[in-house]
């Protein structure tokens, strides 16, 4: 015979069974995720130490070419007046695109030849770290500086330089290359290194020369690795571990690649607590489990002795449950039915009676279901009944019924999933009902609104065209008298009367110049012709028929791919005209300092074609981007440049006719570059 206490032995005995096998599974998944987050950050170390290490060959590469500049006769005052040699440097450092600039300096620390600017005005960096140290050692490779501001440039920078010698092996100066800690900053950023990871990059005397994310006073600071990382300064290739960061503190797992060449070291880190965080929630949640599966077994237990109990608790639940349903769709005035479709019978909660209007004396058969939809759409809803019936398919749609109770037309939405015996055969329809009247009459109040909005758009366009035509003729008006009377009292007049019959002429003509553009504007989009092919260089060729004495002021250069702009659909006096607008925008706003130059270019992306029209001209500060589109709105003064400041709004007006998108980019002072989007057109099919 078993002994009482047998039950309670059992469930002691799985209950460790189950703390045993999570304290193993949850052990194992912890040396998982740290193996995991080792074997990532070790791979970042690796992917940033790569990066870093081809940015300094080629810095170095480049270092190493321009040698000769000076070797060959270890010359400095040659070297600082040969313009060739300027050149080769400088040609050297464009070549590169992540070495911004070049220089030589010598023994006394004084530049003698610099990229940036020939001749090269006198700086004196002797008291610069990476100067001190290389004349200080003889045979030394090349060394990257700590983060500092260039004496010329005025940028932070990192500097690789290299010593040169003269033929006795006296210390003759260097060469050095610039290189933009942004470079590697923004190839770390694309390592992913998660919230609270890092990529640094420091030498091996600790001193941070870039880290990401920044951390204010960071580069340029230095660590002890002895402390920090000591197999950093054991001189180890290579090692990962726990590290507690000196700048903040952070217990991070971190790897770290040695690249000796440069004397430099690339750390990457990420959070214990982030790489854990997962881990963690899933040990709660085991944790859960377990607690949940200890408690059910408690619960187990005490069922063996109250049963009946466990019994009556489960039934009350099951009423209280079914008591919230009803409840919760009463709320949401959602109702619910079951379709019998062997039967022709289908039942229904009391909050779809109530949408309907029906009380339990109403036959819920089909035909009786049709009779409580809308005339006008009771033979649609039929044939749609018949479908689901076939099985064709589940119900899905919203219908008008007459509310049985009151008359009243209603809108509905139905949804219903069908059940099918074993052998495909319909049998079943399950699904809601809920009333959508208030939305339906707010979605039509939507669109009367927005037909209205439409209208009134439309009126007010007429309006502008109308308005604009007639205001030009008191304005011709006003102009003729005022030159007649010029001409009929000029010699009677004093020089303060002649100067305000000017003032009186030149606003006149800028009304009727406003008056014109206003006209111009209201127009486009109201003709009805066509859009057909056109091709977009004899459209550039109207404009710039239009614009050849503006061309020829300005001595300005017109650009135009030599295979030809490509052939879109669009109207060909808008397109004309947008393009006169850009091209004459590009001269208007030149650089006086340049002659100007206006480059067109295209470039097919999908069903579009790009069109570009780029100019060297003043540019445009970014924060005006938005306002340069708008009616009137000028960015100069009226005395600056010619203009009523539509031009641009009228090319955003043809644009959005087309149906393409008008766009800009531009830096102040050197340039702009519009583009705009069309939808291509067949080639072959251009007049």
């Amino acid at each position: 015979m078993l002994p009482r206490w047998w039950p309670l032995g059992l469930w002691a005995a799985v209950v460790l069974a189950i703390v045993l096998w999570v304290h193993a599974t949850l052990s194992s998944d912890h040396d998982e995720t740290m193996a995991a987050a080792e074997r990532r950050v070790q791979g970042m170390a690796e992917l940033a130490g790569t990066h870093v290490l081809n940015l300094f060959d080629s810095a170095h590469a480049a270092v190493k070419v321009a040698i000769p500049i000076f070797s060959r006769d270890h010359d400095w005052d040659r070297v600082m007046t040969d313009q060739d040699s300027w050149r080769l440097l400088r040609d050297l450092g464009e070549a590169q695109p992540n070495i911004p600039t070049m220089f030589m300096a010598d023994e006394a620390g004084r530049f003698r030849l610099h990229a940036k600017q020939f001749p090269t005005p006198e700086r004196d960096l002797s008291q610069r770290e990476y100067f001190r140290h290389l004349k200080d050692t003889p045979g030394s490779e090349a060394y990257v500086s700590e983060p500092l501001v260039g004496l010329l440039m005025g940028w932070n920078t990192l500097i690789l330089s290299r010593r040169v010698d003269y033929p006795d092996g006296r210390f003759a100066g260097l060469i050095g290359a610039n290189i933009d800690p942004k470079v590697p900053f923004d190839f770390f950023a694309t390592l992913g290194v998660g919230p609270g990871g890092i990529v640094t990059l420091q030498r091996t005397d600790g001193t941070i020369l870039v880290r990401h994310p920044r951390l204010e006073g960071a580069e340029g600071s230095k660590v002890d690795n002895r402390v920090a990382f000591p197999e950093i300064a054991e001189g180890w290739p290579s090692a990962t571990r726990i590290t507690v960061s000196p700048l903040d503190g952070v217990a991070r797992i971190t790897s770290f690649k040695r690249l000796d060449r440069y004397g430099l070291v690339v750390l990457a880190a990420t959070p214990i607590d982030e790489v854990l965080a997962p881990w963690r929630i899933h040990q709660l949640r085991i944790a859960l489990v377990v607690g949940i599966a200890i408690l059910v077994l408690s619960i187990l237990l005490l069922l063996l002795m109250r049963r009946r109990r466990a019994e009556i608790t489960a039934l009350e639940q099951l009423r209280t449950s079914e008591a919230n349903l009803i409840q919760a769709q009463q709320v949401a005035k959602l109702g619910y039915y079951v379709y019998d479709m062997v039967a022709d019978r289908w039942e229904s909660s009391a909050v779809l009676d109530e949408i309907f209007g029906i009380d339990a004396r109403f036959e819920r058969t089909g035909v009786g279901w049709l009779s409580l939809v809308a005339p006008s759409m009771r033979w649609s809803m039929a044939e749609y009944l018949g479908a689901i019936q076939a099985g064709t398919h589940d119900f899905d749609r919203e219908y008008q019924i007459l509310r049985r109770s009151d008359g009243a037309l209603r809108w509905v939405a139905g949804v219903g999933r069908l059940e099918r015996d074993e052998s495909g055969k319909p049998i079943r329809l399950l699904g809601t009902i809920k009333d959508i009247t208030e939305q339906k009459e707010v979605a039509l109040e939507l669109q009367a609104k927005a037909e209205e909005l439409t209208r009134s758009n439309t009126e007010l366009e007429q309006f502008a065209y109308v308005a604009s035509h007639d205001l030009r003729e008191p304005l011709r008006m006003v102009s003729s008298y005022v030159d007649l009377l010029e001409r009929r009292y000029c010699d009677k007049l004093d020089e303060q009367a002649r100067e305000f019959i000017g003032f009186a002429r030149d606003g006149a003509k800028r009304m009727d110049r406003l008056v014109l553009d206003l006209l111009e504007y209201s127009r486009i989009g109201r003709l009805t012709r066509p859009m057909e092919a056109i091709s977009l260089d004899k459209a550039v060729d109207r404009a710039l028929r239009a614009l050849t004495l503006k061309i020829e002021e300005a001595n300005a250069e017109v650009i135009r791919p030599a295979e030809g702009l490509p052939v879109v659909w669009g109207d060909g006096e808008e397109l004309s005209r947008l393009f006169q607008n850009l091209i004459g925008n590009a001269i208007k706003y030149r650089d006086d300092q340049r002659p100007p130059k206006v480059r067109l270019s295209a470039r097919r992306s999908g069903t579009d074609w790009d069109v570009v029209v780029e100019d060297n001209g003043i540019g445009i500060d970014p924060q005006y981007f938005d306002r340069i589109f708008l009616i009137f709105n000028r960015l100069h003064r009226r005395g600056e440049f010619e203009g009523t400041g539509i031009g641009l709004a009228i090319c955003k007006k043809i644009i959005e006719h087309h149906g393409g998108r008008i766009s800009v980019e531009s830096v102040p002072g050197k340039g702009s570059s519009f583009k705009v989007t069309l939808r291509a057109a067949p080639a072959e099919m251009a007049e």
